[in-house]
């Protein structure tokens, strides 16, 4: 195995979040890097900022199973860690990859793509997630990121929308590879829980960070939604998984709204602890109304235990669960959608039922047994290429 990972050569993952940071993408990039050390030599620069605070990275990285992570100084601006640009480029330059692979859109990926085209290396996208256009800097952001990608070898996302909304926008259809991610929890083996809970006297589940770098999920939004179905009538509960700076704010705004008593927030859990969670809910609900929320990931977990799912038309994930009759959705264009939905569910068993039993039936489809070598083998057949054209430089 030694000597293949020399032959095949170096790559170099860069991504704004890593771990410890949980999160989609995250997540994501953790798992594939894990699947292309097998192999490649893989190391991962990603921001310092990922780590507990007064957490101090030695020099030469930390070893992360058969990964090096090197966690760079960096700065937050607007949600995003920012990897200073000269420690990134130093850090590449001395660990010469043969492949960058970045986590897009983000700055600190387009500093790792700019590195690999001013060394002429290739490099790979994981287009995760879209860029808002509420604001002029972001639209000309977006721009930018789209000239960049179609500069890339290799350009991976999570769902079909997102290969037909790339290839409108010029990058080479080709060169995008679509593959559906698994179930992140339990490090991607299901854990198991003991006999459900009737579901109709359950909870509704949110499950998410409550930081600023995801105010895109919109907990503001479905407090308000749960409020506007209690007020009708309805008296359901909603348990809040996750933790984070603004978990102060949603509190206090449950506390406002007169849901206090009906709105649990349970801060972070172990991986057992939710998997109870979701063979318990009535249904998961994300509130994320637009594309920002790259994928859905986490109602890809809820699935595996028969959970309902509520999430928004624009959603990737809802591409995969709507037609499967596995989610209801949303239309995020009306204000009173979120909460009609949530309202159907809870008053409609038999709705629930179906929605269980679909979701059932599509979970054994999305896992990462599939997904992982249909996302490192083409990154593996650009290493030969890339060894062999550095070597001659």
């Amino acid at each position: 195995m030694g000597s293949t990972i020399a032959e095949r050569g170096r790559v170099a993952v860069v991504s704004h979040g890593f771990f410890p940071t949980v999160g989609g993408s995250e997540r994501y990039h953790l798992f594939t890097a894990r699947a292309l050390s097998e192999f490649a030599r893989v190391e991962v620069f990603t921001s310092a900022l990922n780590l507990p605070p007064g957490a101090d990275p030695p020099a030469g990285g930390t070893a992360l199973g058969p990964l090096v992570v090197h966690y760079l100084p960096s700065r937050s601006a607007k949600g995003e860690r920012l990897v200073r640009p000269i420690s990134l480029w130093r850090a590449l330059r001395s660990f010469r990859p043969h492949v960058v692979w970045g986590n897009h859109p983000s700055p600190t990926a387009d500093l790792g793509a700019i590195f690999a085209i001013a060394t002429r290396r290739p490099w790979v996208a994981t287009y995760h997630a879209d860029v808002g256009s509420d604001r002029w800097w972001k639209r000309r952001y977006l721009a930018w990121e789209m000239r960049l990608l179609r500069r890339a070898r290799l350009v991976l996302v999570t769902s079909e929308r997102y290969r037909e909304t790339l290839a409108a926008r010029g990058v080479r259809r080709d060169r995008i590879v679509a593959v559906a991610p698994g179930p992140y929890i339990g490090d991607g083996s299901l854990p198991a829980v003991p006999p459900a809970a009737i579901r109709t006297e359950a909870p509704f589940l949110f499950v998410g960070a409550l930081d600023a770098a995801h105010a895109y999920k919109r907990v503001d939004q479905l407090l308000a939604a749960v409020a506007d179905v209690i007020r009708a009538g309805v008296p359901i509960e909603l348990e809040v998984v996750g933790d984070g700076d603004r978990r102060t704010e949603f509190e206090r705004q449950a506390t406002e709204l007169g849901i206090a008593s009906r709105v649990r927030f349970l801060g972070t859990l172990s991986d057992t602890e939710l998997a109870a969670k979701f063979a318990r809910a009535l249904a998961l609900v994300i509130a994320s109304p637009t594309e920002t929320e790259g994928f859905g990931s986490v109602a890809v977990e809820a699935i595996q235990y028969g959970c309902p799912v509520i999430v928004s038309s624009r959603v990737a994930v809802a591409d995969l669960l709507g037609p499967a009759g596995a989610a209801a959705r949303f239309d995020p264009e009306q204000p009173a959608s979120l909460a009609e939905a949530i309202r159907a569910l809870a008053t409609d068993p038999q709705r629930r039922s179906e929605l269980s039993n679909a979701a059932r039936a599509l979970a054994p489809s999305l896992g990462w047994a599939s997904a992982l070598p249909k996302i490192t083998a083409p990154v593996c057949r650009l290493l030969p290429d890339a060894a062999a054209s550095a070597s001659r430089r």
